[in-house]
């Protein structure tokens, strides 16, 4: 996650705002409302979710644990420690949770022993209590390498599992997985949890490392190689029939890549931001359903601490910044309808307003 980049064409951005440590707030950029408040402090951050009838914000820790945040207080007994199983570091451990519609069931994305992705479900009881005797395997995918292996996923409302994966990993996408369909590396894929049949719903992906569901569009934050960032949409995913491509490694965003790939029907992003002063790894990314920035998708860059909005239902957005100066920000996710900001540094922000 840590070697994602940037969003061409959004020049007059403002310089970033020094923050001194330890801050409560994050100064705001540009005339926006919201202020971005820090609520709880958690080892490495990268993930955040809700689960319905439950006021609880479960709060991912990339070494293994899952935490309870309740308004502002965050017990810090896990309800959920699975480090035995993975490796936490770099681009590899717990990476993802996701609720199943009536919140009984738990989805995690982790990284085994071995660096494998392995999806996993788990029983959660009504107070919130993982059974942890119910862990069953429902996917593993091999991969190649330490990085790019996405760990993000979503809960359709009809059940299915969207999980989005990267091309393995190293760089320029060596094995030329991302666009063949007999990989399920560089991948957006539908998982039954019940009969464990897997569709392919799009391809041509580098490192999708957050993603978010919002009216049934599925948006990407792709980390990019050595010059773009991109954020892609994918539309009517309920309905999607085949493969959609976004093009890696044939393109990066609107530049050709790899010459012995081909992808003459890749959908571009939405947005790209070249690599510079806004950054150089995107962390996505989730659309705002209230207050200021409702009808917004929000996103931030690693390496920038920049986080900006473009109007979800605009397909030609321009990008705000909102805020600056946020340490090593590695996430933006929606929780009971609030944004949240995780910083791979240990900040947990909600953005109010």
């Amino acid at each position: 996650m840590v070697a994602m980049v940037a969003i061409a064409g959004c020049g007059g951005a403002s310089e970033p705002v020094a923050v001194t440590e330890p801050p409560s707030r994050v100064s705001v950029v540009a005339a926006a409302v919201p202020e971005l408040v820090r609520v709880a402090e958690v080892d490495e951050p990268v993930d955040a979710t809700s689960r319905p009838s439950d006021p609880a914000v479960y709060v991912v820790a990339r070494m293994g644990q899952v935490l309870r945040l309740v308004g502002d207080a965050l017990d810090e007994r896990p309800v959920l420690d699975i480090s035995e199983l993975t490796e936490g570091g770099g681009e590899r451990g717990l990476l993802g949770l996701a609720f199943s519609p009536d919140g009984s069931t738990a989805y995690l994305n982790y990284t085994d022993r071995a660096g494998d992705t392995i999806v996993a479900s788990i029983g959660v009881d009504l107070s919130g209590t993982f059974d942890r005797a119910s862990l069953r395997t429902l996917l593993t995918i091999d991969q190649p390498y330490r990085n790019h292996n996405g760990g993000d996923l979503v809960v359709e409302p009809s059940g299915t599992v969207l999980v989005a994966t990267g091309d393995g990993g190293s760089a320029d996408d060596p094995l030329r997985v991302a666009l063949d369909e007999s990989s399920l590396l560089g991948k957006v894929l539908r998982l039954d949890p019940f009969t464990g049949e897997v569709v392919q719903l799009a391809k041509g992906l580098r490192n999708p490392w957050r993603i978010d569901l919002h009216d049934d569009r599925l948006w990407l934050a792709d980390v990019g190689q050595n010059r773009w960032e991109e954020v892609s949409v994918l539309n009517g995913v309920s309905t999607v029939t085949e493969s959609v491509d976004f093009g890696w490694s044939a393109w990066e965003a609107d530049e050709r890549f790899n010459e012995d790939q081909a992808s003459s029907a890749h959908v571009p992003p939405v947005v790209a931001y070249r690599h510079g002063d806004d950054g150089c790894s995107i962390s996505g990314g989730a659309v705002a359903t209230t207050g200021a920035l409702g009808g917004q998708y929000v996103f931030a860059d690693y390496c920038s601490g920049r986080i900006w909005s473009i109007a979800a239902d605009d397909p030609s957005p321009a990008m705000v910044q909102r805020f600056a100066g946020v340490d090593a920000p590695v996430a933006v996710v929606r929780a009971h309808g609030d944004l949240y900001v995780l910083s791979l540094s240990g900040s947990v922000w909600r953005i109010i307003g």
